[in-house]
């Protein structure tokens, strides 16, 4: 397997159990985005892991390219979420 097919990427697993209620919603559409139609028209909502290339792999878990770390888990720290982090290489 050649190294130059492999692109690094940073595995996040969380937990919001420390959040209350409203401060959840409000990481999750950071993070995810949201549609809303008001006027009968709708809006879309780009979140971080759309703009970083991102993408969600199950319940509190994510997956990003590497680069972004410093990002992301800034934004974790924003919201004082704990947060696990490993690194892989993805073909």
């Amino acid at each position: 397997m050649d190294k130059k097919e492999m692109r690094h990427y940073s595995i996040f697993s969380y937990s919001l159990s420390s959040l209350p209620q409203h401060k959840k919603v409000k990481f999750l559409r950071e993070l995810f985005g949201y549609k809303e139609t008001k006027n009968k028209k709708s809006y879309s909502h780009d979140g971080l892991l759309n703009e970083l290339n991102g993408e969600k792999l199950g319940s509190n878990v994510i997956l990003a390219p590497a680069e972004h770390i410093v990002k992301i888990s800034n934004f974790f720290n924003s919201y004082t979420v704990s947060v696990t982090i490993k690194e892989v290489w993805i073909r």
